[in-house]
């Protein structure tokens, strides 16, 4: 059993408290600024609240802290947490910045603590699957990935943090888009990225924007100073291709156009939806085409897969070393490299080449 530690007490931190629960973890104590939102946090899930983050980070019944924070606190908090002895599943992104990912890897190797990156979408049951079949080498060579998840009316907290740059560091492309990023270089292999094409858009204003329905509600008199939709393509050293498609909000119709994620190799070729059951899967036979559906078991894929993570950040605490399926500090700097290179290539309207560390 991981005695654990929670940093926030947000929406994100109640599907990491009920993923601790079903993986036999023990949550001891959480720490929120805000006092009543922890303490009913504390109490729904029969922990300790906490005033400080120090009273976390010093207590000795806590081995591992899950930082569930804005993403302005990123780094100074996974820092604070390795060197107080602590192991730290950190949710995405990594930080604000390269620099700051290189001042977490350091710190990373200074302390030896464990330190695993929260891109949950690897633990998919669908997205398992398909690296099964890739590793089987069903695809054969992989050419090029691409995803699309595009919500209609989902900006979380119009106005808030979430919306704020400062912040956040970025809109759809740092909240959403960064677990493509990640899912497609996972799945696909592609290790080193050379050139990335973006382009960022902001079709809503706080004005235009209808609120329909999402996990936080809007804030009228907040900021909101970044995109609500990017399209990138990004090029790696061995030749595959992985493209994104993620936007907060859309005037198109509902599904008009199907989120899922299709990779294409030179034998076979797949689609599925991150969180469906099942993994459309063609190939050729003799020359001619051959079509089959995988089916996948699945639970409750949202739930299935933060269990997943669970249990894996748990078996890297006992085993000192990251899950080959879970996602490291590198794979943090590696998204971040592709994020600020689609931001840049966004500002200059140009491919922008990526030199390498």
């Amino acid at each position: 059993m991981t005695n654990i530690g929670l940093l926030g007490a947000g929406m994100i931190a109640n599907v990491h408290a009920e993923a601790i629960a079903a993986t036999n973890g023990e949550l001891v104590a959480v720490f929120d600024p805000c006092k009543h939102r922890r303490d009913a946090f504390a109490q729904k899930w029969d922990c300790d609240s906490c005033d400080k983050i120090e009273e976390i980070l010093s207590r000795p019944d806590i081995e591992a802290v899950v930082i569930a924070t804005p993403n302005d606190q990123h780094a100074e908090l996974s820092i604070a947490a390795m060197r107080a002895g602590k192991d730290v599943l950190l949710e995405k992104p990594m930080a604000m910045s390269l620099a700051q990912c290189d001042d977490i890897i350091n710190v990373q190797k200074e302390t030896a603590q464990l330190l695993q990156l929260g891109f949950v979408c690897r633990f998919s049951p669908a997205a398992m699957k398909v690296k099964q079949m890739i590793d089987e080498g069903k695809l054969g060579t992989i050419r090029h990935a691409r995803a699309t998840l595009l919500r209609q009316r989902g900006i979380p907290g119009l106005g808030s943090w979430f919306t704020t740059k400062e912040r956040s560091g970025g809109g759809c492309l740092i909240d959403i888009g960064v677990h493509l990023i990640d899912l497609l270089s996972h799945l696909t292999s592609a290790t080193t990225p050379e050139r990335v094409l973006g382009m960022c858009s902001q079709t809503f204003s706080m004005e235009s924007y209808g609120y329909d329905e999402m996990w936080s509600m809007p804030k009228p008199d907040g900021t909101f100073d970044v995109e609500d939709g990017v399209v990138a393509i990004t090029t790696f050293a061995n030749g595959i291709t992985n493209q994104i498609d993620v936007s907060w909000a859309t005037h198109l119709p509902e599904s008009f156009i199907r989120d899922g994620i299709t990779i294409e190799g030179d034998k076979g070729a797949v689609w599925f939806d991150l969180w469906g059951d099942s993994v459309a899967f063609g190939s050729s036979v003799d020359g001619r085409s051959n079509e089959s559906t995988v089916e996948v078991n699945v639970n409750e894929a949202w739930g299935d897969a933060f269990q997943l993570e669970h249990k894996a950040f748990a078996e890297g605490i006992v085993n000192r070393v990251v899950s080959s399926t879970a996602g490291t500090s590198d794979d943090g700097r590696k998204v971040q490299t592709i994020v600020e290179a689609i931001y840049k290539s966004d500002n200059e309207k140009v491919e922008i080449q990526i030199n390498r560390p």
